[in-house]
């Protein structure tokens, strides 16, 4: 499906209708269930399908819907429209920054974070995620895909001590 939205130079299109069925599909949480029951045949789940969607989505959407059916795969769903999502993100150069702090940051702060990053990284935009982590102490932890820029107290009491566990008196 993502080789035929950026084929067919659709991929804004395609990427916004898979946000639609996720979240249609996140917000019904048995809506999964329900196409996976033994007892809903293939004609049944596409026409439950096809009611709900038919009206919202192309149809080279909805041929994909189709074909999860056909093939066994809707229960797969999720994790085939997130994998969708990750490959969009990357091919748009979007980076989904995971960023953790002991206390809330300032909107100068978070704007500076992210300003910073998009000059050391090679990406256009990104998308930010920001937690509180009570267990850091201080400083801050910064995730970007498999990348990690740990720089929390924490972090520096624990390497500390490991240094100090080996030193021999």
């Amino acid at each position: 499906m993502f080789s035929l939205a950026t084929e067919q130079e659709k991929l804004d299109v395609i990427w916004n209708e898979v946000k639609i069925i996720r979240d249609t599909i996140k917000e019904n949480a048995d809506f999964v269930s329900l196409l996976c029951h033994p007892e809903m045949t293939q004609e049944k789940r596409i026409a439950v399908i096809e009611r709900i969607f038919k009206e919202r989505l192309s149809d080279d959407s909805m041929g994909f819907l189709h074909v999860l059916i056909q093939k066994g795969r809707i229960g797969e769903i999720l994790s085939i429209l997130d994998y969708f999502d990750e490959k969009a993100k990357e091919f748009m150069r979007i980076g989904v920054v995971k960023v953790s702090t002991p206390m809330p940051l300032s909107d100068a702060q978070k704007e500076q974070i992210e300003k910073k990053l998009l000059e050391v990284s090679d990406y256009e935009s990104l998308e930010m995620h920001y937690e509180l982590d009570g267990s850091l102490l201080g400083g801050i932890v910064i995730r970007i895909g498999d990348r990690v820029l740990d720089n929390s107290i924490r972090t520096k009491m624990d390497i500390l001590s490991r240094q100090l566990y080996k030193v021999k008196l």
